[in-house]
């Protein structure tokens, strides 16, 4: 069996507590004794409850905002990078299943959003934004206000994400299906992408899209 580190131990732990109990459902009791850590673990590894609370934001959050600085590196067209973020973000999501979920019980518990998911979403944001700009600059997004532009390219794929899940479920879509799940994937990167598009890169788009199979490029 694999050794896990007792630091690494209680973050995991306290991910799924957090997920299913909420911040305020979950003791510190509750944390150590399924970690296999004594009760005063927390304190020595964090200091304080809520600092490991911060390190599970973390543990879930900025491994995002670092696949998603990977995709700003590239020399790919601004739609091309956008597209590239939305679809970082549903993989993403898709391996930590609790995050969703906490993403859930933060906005409902009308606490200060913690320090490291700002931070991620002040990285996302830049990263986005930097994109719109590009493409405002080459013609191939069309113009507007770039802050709107990105949080509406933003809130795309948190809504299916989070929001999204129960109107979805509720429709009776399987979430777990992995074929339902790229369709839905594919659906809101075309959705951003012909939301941002300059007219004439929509244009372009659709014809490609419309073209035979033997003669698209």
């Amino acid at each position: 069996m694999k050794h896990v580190d007792p630091k690494t131990r209680l973050v995991d732990v306290a991910r799924r507590l957090f997920a299913d109990q909420g911040y305020e459902g979950t003791s510190v009791r509750d944390i150590t004794s399924r970690a296999r850590a004594n009760l005063g673990a927390i304190t020595y590894h964090f200091g304080s409850k809520e600092a490991l609370y911060h390190a599970v934001i973390a543990s879930c959050a900025e491994p995002l905002a670092d696949k998603v600085a990977q995709v700003a590196v590239t020399q790919a067209a601004p739609l091309d990078r956008i597209e590239a973020v939305v679809r970082t973000f549903f993989d993403h999501i898709a391996n930590i299943p609790e995050f969703p979920r906490l993403i859930q019980r933060e906005l409902a518990s009308g606490r200060p959003l913690p320090p490291p998911a700002q931070s991620v979403i002040h990285r996302n944001f830049g990263v986005i934004s930097e994109a719109v700009r590009l493409g405002q600059q080459d013609g191939t997004i069309r113009p507007g206000d770039p802050l709107l532009l990105t949080l509406s390219v933003m809130a795309q794929p948190f809504h299916f994400a989070v929001a999204g899940r129960m109107i979805l479920i509720a429709a009776g879509i399987d979430l777990k299906d992995t074929a339902t799940r790229a369709r839905i994937v594919d659906h809101v990167a075309t959705t951003v992408r012909r939301a941002l598009a300059a007219d004439h890169a929509e244009s372009h788009a659709d014809a490609a899209d419309d073209a035979p199979e033997g003669k698209r490029s």
